[in-house]
Order: structure tokens, then C-alpha cells, then sequence
């Protein structure tokens, strides 16, 4: 599985986490994979990763729509760095 899906696969996880009434394992299983996802893509210090530890925090609408954005910044950083790759096709 490509990054780039393993991203995609998360924020449809987060969909539905709302579908679920925001079941609280649900919204805490997604939130660790996230984390941990953007963590691993972007560094533990990265400010993304800095914004979803720090605003992720409550099963509720808003936090899970800022973390969906985090996770789409996240995806479109990676394409951006690939363009940028002296070594992309």
C-alpha cells in the first residue's frame, strides 16, 4: 500500500468515525493511527504533527474534521515533496 492510500484510508476512517456517533474506541483507535502515521511521515516534531497531538484530542465533530485536515495537509506536503525530489520522474 503507497503512503498516499495509507493517508486516504485514515481520513475515510475518520468519515466513519462520524457515521459511528463518534464511538469513543473508534474515535480513540483512529486518532492513535493517525498520530502515529503523521508522526512517522512528517517527524514527531513537525508542526502537523504538533496540531493533530495538540488538537485532536476530544471525540467530537470539530476535532475530527481537524484532524481530517491534518491528515490532507499532510498528503499534499509528501506530493509536493516528491515534485520537488531531484530524483521524481
Amino acid at each position: 500500500m503507497s503512503l498516499e492510500q495509507l493517508v486516504d484510508n485514515l481520513i475515510e476512517a475518520g468519515w466513519h468515525v462520524i457515521d459511528s456517533d463518534f464511538d469513543m474506541m473508534a474515535f480513540s483507535h483512529w486518532r492513535k493511527q493517525a498520530l502515529d502515521c503523521i508522526g512517522a511521515l512528517m517527524g514527531p516534531a513537525h508542526a502537523y504533527t504538533q496540531y493533530f497531538r495538540d488538537f485532536v484530542e476530544q471525540a467530537e465533530k470539530v476535532s475530527l474534521l481537524t484532524g481530517a485536515g491534518i491528515l490532507v495537509a499532510t498528503k499534499e506536503q509528501m506530493a509536493k515533496d516528491k515534485r520537488q525530489s531531484p530524483t521524481a520522474p
